[in-house]
């Protein structure tokens, strides 16, 4: 038997098929309409001549004006405020979510995004056990799932954010490159036209704290005798150690770096580093600068380089990029102990050794100044500096 009009409840409202393409009027002088998303019936107010969607269900929440009066303009807005909206639903799986975030335009190269799936697929392996796909994680477990990442990774049932452990950078650096990577705001829009709706915290992760890290000792005396005896042995290796070693270059630039990049101005051979969309290589930070190559031999050949050929690769192999990525870090490991990425240490010599050529210079002009105040019979050196030295 049906239940009558006046006792059935809300929710379980019958539409008519009439009801649900036109507009019906109300009590209060507004209109009303249905919109049928998803398997759901949702209402359209008409209100001042202007269609508005609205509800306010606990687990579907959404309130805005169509901006416009006619009915069949209305549904078709709705429908593209609804693929887009954060409704408060969560639906998807994390499979879902990687083919999406994989298709989907973004700051970062292809080999960086599947290395971002792979490190999320890891993650999840390592939480719910070997084998598990990320299409039997619901996006919905978010973001529980990295608390009890940090809290297995620790052994323990409650994560500790108040130590700082040698760990905690590894656990971090993982949920960075898993988290921060594919669950980005600016990365929501893709996620909501293909149907996945992701928690509002998705994203958010309490980091562990860390503590500085102290630079791995090197032995800087000894690689610098070993890299001056490639220069007759294995010419590519000797570039590749001398510009990271004496020019601070990083791994990416070497492998871009050509004879264009090198100019010499006055006594010193610089490194001009900006962006080059001529050569396809773009800086790390955006910014320009100059970078002076540290030492002569190296930077009498740079400079050579630049002249005769300035269109060509200085390291001039058909596996560049591969090779680079290998050879050279063996190399260098014997010489900077435990680090992870022993040609990037060499940047930190490289900024010593500027740092002490800075110093001495800076010793030999004070010794330099009192020298000549002495000579002039001046009572301050600031009265040799201010007439006779200038400000520089």
């Amino acid at each position: 038997m049906p239940i009558p009009s006046a006792r059935r409840p809300p929710s379980f409202r019958i539409f008519s098929a009439a009801e649900r393409f036109a507009e019906t009027p109300e009590k209060d002088g507004s209109t009303r309409a249905t919109l049928k998303w998803n398997g759901r019936i949702l209402r359209l107010y008409k209100e001042r001549g202007i269609w508005r969607l609205r509800t306010t269900t606990k687990d579907f929440r959404i309130s805005c004006s169509l901006r416009t009066g006619d009915l069949i303009e209305a549904r078709k807005i709705a429908r593209e405020v609804l693929s887009t909206a954060d409704t408060g639903v969560t639906k998807g799986t994390l499979e879902q979510v990687a083919l999406v975030y994989l298709k989907s335009p973004k700051k970062c190269r292809d080999d960086c995004a599947k290395g971002n799936v792979s490190r999320l697929k890891s993650l999840v392996e390592f939480v719910y056990g070997d084998g598990t796909p990320l299409s039997a994680v619901a996006v919905s477990e978010l973001p529980d799932l990295w608390v009890r990442f940090i809290a297995k990774k620790q052994g323990r049932e409650v994560p500790d954010y108040t130590s700082r452990r040698a760990a905690n950078s590894a656990i971090n650096s993982q949920l960075r490159q898993a988290v921060s990577s594919i669950f980005r705001k600016k990365l929501l829009p893709h996620y909501r036209k293909a149907g996945i709706c992701l928690p509002d915290d998705a994203g958010v992760v309490e980091f562990l704290p860390e503590s500085h890290r102290k630079p791995t000792e090197a032995d800087d005396d000894a690689l610098c005798e070993a890299w001056e005896a490639l220069r007759t042995t294995d010419l590519h290796l000797w570039l590749v150690i001398g510009l990271a070693r004496f020019c601070g270059l990083r791994r990416d630039e070497i492998a871009n770096a050509r004879g264009s990049w090198f100019a010499r101005k006055g006594s010193g051979v610089y490194c001009q580093l900006k962006d080059r969309e001529e050569d396809g290589h773009w800086t790390k930070t955006g910014r320009e600068y100059k970078a002076p190559v540290m030492h002569p031999i190296l930077a009498d050949y740079l400079a050579e380089r630049a002249k005769k050929a300035p269109d060509a690769f200085i390291i001039e192999r058909p596996d560049r990029d591969r090779w680079i990525e290998r050879e050279p870090q063996e190399w260098v490991r014997p010489f900077v102990g435990k680090t992870p990425k022993p040609l990037h240490r060499l940047r930190g010599l490289y900024a010593d050794h500027i740092a002490r050529e800075m110093g001495e210079a800076i010793a030999a002009r004070q010794a330099a100044i009192k020298a000549a105040s002495s000579a002039l019979g001046h009572t301050t050196t600031k009265t040799t500096v201010d007439h006779y030295l200038g400000d520089d």
